[in-house]
């Protein structure tokens, strides 16, 4: 027998049904298991390529949002450096006008400490000069006709000098507002001055005459002037008539309170042009012209100052009464003035008014310079004295504006004023 018989007679043998279930039993061959293999190889790289991508998308994500949150803290510093940019240059521009308004100030400093100087200067110059020296010398005799005839012969020249010191004082001032300047000073010789310049627009006066009228209505009642605003009993020595109506002479003596009594002396020339034909005042316009000269007179042998006695009281004033345009600029207005920077000679104001008969834009002005003198008396003057003569020089001075409102509103004209004075 052989083996296999052997064997196959050891072991039971099968039932049929078992026989048919049960398969027989394959060895797979080297050739399948190999291509599991190669399937199993790419199914577990295919798993590996699905991860790999899968780790790089989320590294990826997490990359931008790493960088998102760079590039919104790089927006936010940007945005921060940019305000700050702006602030540094509104800081910068704020530093270069806080400079320039530094270096305007500086200069509007200087400008103004050069004016204070200058005021300082000319403060000066009026305390310390003996200004008589500018006024005209009058001396006057015994003789009648020879005190007229020495007061008619320089009457023309003092009114061309009014003119032409009142043009120069006010040449570059405006003249529809109203200004004064006024200075107190005792001069180096004891003597109590009071120096004053007025520009008063007379809105409604009519003409120059009706303004001029006032002046002439202090002018030629002084003493009553006096009387009435000081309350001091004022007395005219020299009651003879006047020679000339133009020219009047006040030899006036006011007793103050203690006895104390003021002499003055004074001689007014007074002149009204309504045909342009008189002096030229720079920028009036019209044809009308009033003027008015008052002058203190030096010495007089008919009439001598008591200065042992008496406390002299000097008087010096121009008024010029004309037409002015209302829009007429100042140094400092829009209008181009380098036409008239150039002084004008004294020729140029006797050449007549303007011919331009004026309009309903301009108005009547009056300009007014002042210098009343007390003089030192060679007596003891106490200062309650001192202090009420003073004060009464002040409200004569303002007397004559006065008079002038009073003849513009339409009062009554004074008893010896002249009417015609050509």
């Amino acid at each position: 027998m052989s083996a296999s018989e052997m064997a196959n007679a050891g072991s039971p043998a099968p039932s049929s049904n078992e026989a048919r279930r049960s398969p027989p039993l394959r060895v797979p061959s080297a050739a399948k298991t190999k291509r599991s293999k190669t399937q199993s190889k790419r199914n577990d790289g295919g798993q590996s390529k699905t991860a790999l991508r899968a780790r790089t998308y989320y590294r990826r994500k997490e990359e931008t949002e790493v960088l998102e949150r760079k590039v919104q803290g790089l927006m936010l510093q940007l945005q921060h450096l940019a305000r700050r940019g702006v602030v540094e240059i509104r800081r910068d521009a704020l530093a270069a006008r806080m400079r320039r308004n530094q270096a305007l100030r500086e200069s509007i400093q200087g400008q103004r400490i050069i004016f204070a100087n200058t005021q300082s200067f000319i403060s000066e110059f009026l305390r310390a000069h003996d200004h008589s020296k500018y006024e005209p010398v009058i001396r006057l005799g015994t003789d009648l006709r020879e005190r007229h005839e020495t007061l008619l012969a320089m009457k023309q020249q003092r009114l061309q000098e009014a003119v032409y010191f009142l043009s120069e004082r006010s040449r570059r001032m405006r003249m529809d507002t109203e200004f004064t300047d006024l200075q107190r000073f005792t001069s180096d010789n004891g003597d109590v001055c009071l120096v004053r310049f007025d520009i008063k627009p007379l809105f409604s006066a009519q003409n120059v005459m009706q303004a001029f009228e006032g002046v002439r209505k202090f002018a030629y009642n002084l003493e009553i002037s006096i009387s009435d605003l000081v309350g001091h009993l004022t007395i005219r020595e020299n009651d003879e008539e006047d020679w000339d109506t133009s020219i009047a002479q006040h030899r006036l003596v006011t007793t103050i309170n203690h006895g104390v009594q003021v002499d003055t002396n004074n001689v007014t020339f007074t002149q009204y042009w309504e045909d342009g034909t008189g002096p030229n005042p720079q920028r009036a316009v019209g044809k009308e012209l009033g003027i008015a000269v008052c002058n203190y007179v030096e010495d007089d042998a008919l009439y001598p100052y008591r200065e042992s006695e008496r406390v002299r009281q000097d008087i010096t004033y121009f008024v010029v009464i004309a037409k002015y345009p209302r829009d007429l600029p100042g140094a400092f207005g829009d209008t181009d003035t380098t036409a008239t920077l150039d002084s004008p000679t004294g020729s140029e104001y006797g050449a007549g008014v303007s011919e331009d008969n004026g309009n309903e834009e301009d108005m009547v002005v009056a300009l007014r310079w002042t210098c009343l003198r007390l003089r030192k008396p060679p007596f003891p003057l106490d200062n309650a004295t001192a202090s009420r003569i003073r004060e009464g020089m002040e409200q004569v001075d303002q007397a004559m504006f006065t008079a002038i409102r009073h003849s513009v509103d339409g009062d009554v004209s004074p008893r010896n004023a002249p009417r015609n004075n050509k």
